[in-house]
């Protein structure tokens, strides 16, 4: 190969390039959540230039550069068209110095970045130019290319699902105390019938999880609803037998796991990224009122002739309903999509996708039996399994990041399941004697701050991106109110009870003496709703920071939304076991004064310590922390660290 002279390599002036081409604008949107960073504009133009002036050909420089910018669009080709709608007219095309064509995610890079010739799939609608995230392939069985209506109507069904088990969590809160006069046992085998099943739930959780990946979400879905449904009929004729009724509740925590730690990947699944935050907002609203609302009704069902058992009448009519609802309109929704389209274009048909909320369906006998033909009981298996597969759900739950949440978020939690399982021990005792419909009245102000602590973080994060002063202003304000919740109900109560002489902090709650207007339950409703407000506050701050975990350590988009389900589902998980502990273990410490009053300054306390180092940890080495997570799960190849340093310094 012949060179040219040195002289006559270094006749093109860069700076000259650079005035040429110059860099387009930034957009102002923040930085990319899930998909690297492109190199500097100014790399990528020296670099363009460079292999310019070695060909020594001055005349091609913008036609090389064109070549080697990402800015090339191939826009001004149509789109495919969505199902049934008419398009005259085609995006504006972009120009080279325009802006790059905004995402799902950030609105400031695009997939062309990463492969220049790749064919990019938009949005329809108002969404008509932005990139769909994560890109769906051409294949009809997708499930990011089934129509809308379909990708809701497995959405439908399965948060019917998820507000009954929330329902029967908390379906004999209000009637510990009846059921403990009623079957001959204490008031802790009692709410063992709550605990138990929470902790089992716990652990099927992390098994669903599991399972999933190897035959998909479909079979562990209509197992674990079979699975509730024995359990909910069998819980109708158990009557005052105690051993059955836990026999009962026992299924139903089986049946609880999958729809507590699959249904967000199934939301992941099925919707792009512009239309998935509205989905999950619904499912934890859903989650949390259906948890902490149901014993205002459960309570009330309770009076009747029945007891208790006309709650699981009910649970078992709603689940002979939705249960063809899930086996017709929730199919498979695992996926295999490479990060990249590799599939010939020829492979499949280019598909037009329909956005329509009210399409035009064609109701006919044929189309019945095609659609019953497709539902099948399982579509999906893994090809490879190992131990790498299995241990992916388990790897992610003991992930820094996610223990660091776990420690964050877990005395809230599982303290406003401690204390409103110990209501009927505290006031169903004389001088109160409250009926069951009176203790249910009291879950009335968690589940309404409850739920709006929800929508409220929800629309804060709409609002204002997820900077470092949002996440330690709502870890300020989850932190104060669930603190001023535990402190205030324990003071409280031990502060209006009236102690005879000779009377010591060890009595029994029950040999307190109290006036029947000494104690405002609306005040208890309150103070356990600052509780609720404040763990659901604590509980916004999940998502986003699991998210950028898994953005700074996953190679891809598949990737990344595999870990951000799964690691919320092992957190999830680990709060449920520890959740069924506090229940079963604290009325033995709220049954004395000192304990009562002990536990409640502890918690109380401890919980800001909790918060203040939480944040501490994270602000300071938050990326060391994301680190580690890559190392743990596996995402990190630290034989490559070992040798050749870390690719995070590598910037």
């Amino acid at each position: 190969m012949n060179t040219r002279p040195e002289s006559e390599q270094s006749t093109i002036d860069i700076a000259q390039i650079e005035k040429s081409f110059p860099a387009p604008p930034k957009s102002r949107n923040g930085s990319r959540k899930t998909l690297p960073p492109l190199p500097p504009m100014a790399e990528i133009e020296k670099a363009a230039a460079e292999t310019v002036a070695l060909r020594g050909n001055t005349t091609q420089i913008e036609s090389d550069f064109i070549k080697l910018s990402p800015l090339r669009s191939d826009l001004e080709k149509p789109l495919p068209l969505p199902f049934e709608i008419s398009i005259t007219k085609s995006p504006i095309p972009l120009l080279k110095d325009e802006p790059r064509p905004t995402t799902a995610s950030t609105k400031r890079t695009s997939f062309r970045s990463i492969d220049p010739k790749r064919t990019l799939k938009y949005g329809t609608g108002k969404h008509f130019m932005v990139e769909l995230s994560p890109q769906p392939s051409e294949d009809p069985n997708d499930p990011l290319n089934w129509p809308l209506w379909k990708r809701n109507l497995n959405f439908l069904a399965l948060l019917s699902m998820v507000a009954i088990v929330g329902a029967m969590k908390t379906a004999l809160l209000s009637v510990h105390g009846v059921l403990a006069v009623e079957q001959g046992v204490n008031y802790t085998s009692v709410v063992a019938l709550t605990a138990v099943p929470l902790m089992i739930s716990a652990i099927s959780g992390m098994a669903s999880t599991v399972l999933s990946k190897v035959w998909g979400k479909r079979p562990v879905y209509l197992g674990s609803m079979t699975l509730m449904f024995i359990g909910s009929a069998w819980n109708i004729n158990t009557g005052g037998d105690f051993s059955q009724n836990m026999a009962a509740r026992i299924f139903q925590g089986f049946g609880w796991g999958a729809f507590d730690t699959l249904v967000l990947g199934s939301i992941l699944d099925t919707f792009f990224e512009h239309e998935r935050q509205p989905k999950i907002l619904l499912y934890n609203t859903i989650s949390v009122a259906t948890t902490w609302g149901a014993p205002l009704i459960g309570s009330a069902a309770s009076m009747r002739p029945r007891g208790f058992l006309t709650q699981f009448e009910i649970f078992t009519s709603f689940l002979v309903a939705f249960m063809p609802l899930m086996v017709l309109g929730a199919p498979e929704t695992t996926y295999r999509r490479s990060s990249f389209d590799e599939i010939k274009s020829d492979a499949f048909p280019t598909l037009t996708r329909s956005q329509s909320m009210f399409p035009k369906i064609t109701l006919s006998k044929d189309a019945v039996l095609q659609y019953l033909r497709e539902v099948k009981f399982q579509s999906y298996k893994t090809i490879i399994v190992d131990r790498s597969l299995l241990m992916q759900a388990p790897k992610a739950a003991v992930a820094p990041s996610t223990l660091l949440l776990f420690t964050l978020t877990l005395l809230p939690y599982v303290t406003l399941w401690g204390l409103t399982s110990s209501l009927s021990l505290l006031f169903t005792p004389p001088p109160f004697r409250l009926a069951e419909s009176s203790i249910g009245l009291i879950f009335f102000t968690p589940f309404l701050l409850g739920t709006a602590a929800v929508v409220g973080v929800y629309f804060l994060y709409h609002r204002k991106r997820f900077s470092s002063m949002i996440h330690l202003l709502v870890l300020a304000v989850g932190a104060t109110f669930a603190s001023i919740g535990i402190l205030g109900f324990g003071l409280y109560i031990v502060g209006s009870a009236q102690r005879r002489p000779g009377q010591g902090d060890g009595i029994m709650a029950r040999d307190l003496a109290f006036a029947r207007d000494s104690i405002s339950f609306p005040v208890i409703s309150f103070l356990l709703g600052l509780l609720a407000f404040g763990s659901v506050t604590l509980d916004g701050t999940i998502q986003p920071v699991v998210q950028q975990s898994t953005a700074f350590t996953s190679a891809n988009m598949n990737i990344a939304l595999r870990n951000i389900a799964d690691m919320q589902a092992g957190l999830a998980s680990l709060r449920n076991f520890i959740a069924g502990v506090f229940v079963l273990s604290m009325p033995t410490v709220v049954m004395t004064l000192d304990g009562l009053r002990g536990s409640a300054i502890g918690m109380g306390v401890v919980q800001i310590f909790i918060t203040a180092a939480t944040a501490a940890i994270y602000f300071d080495f938050g990326e060391y922390v994301r680190r580690l997570d890559g190392m743990v799960m596996g995402l990190v190849d630290l034989s490559g660290l070992k040798n050749r340093g870390s690719f995070f310094d590598m910037d």
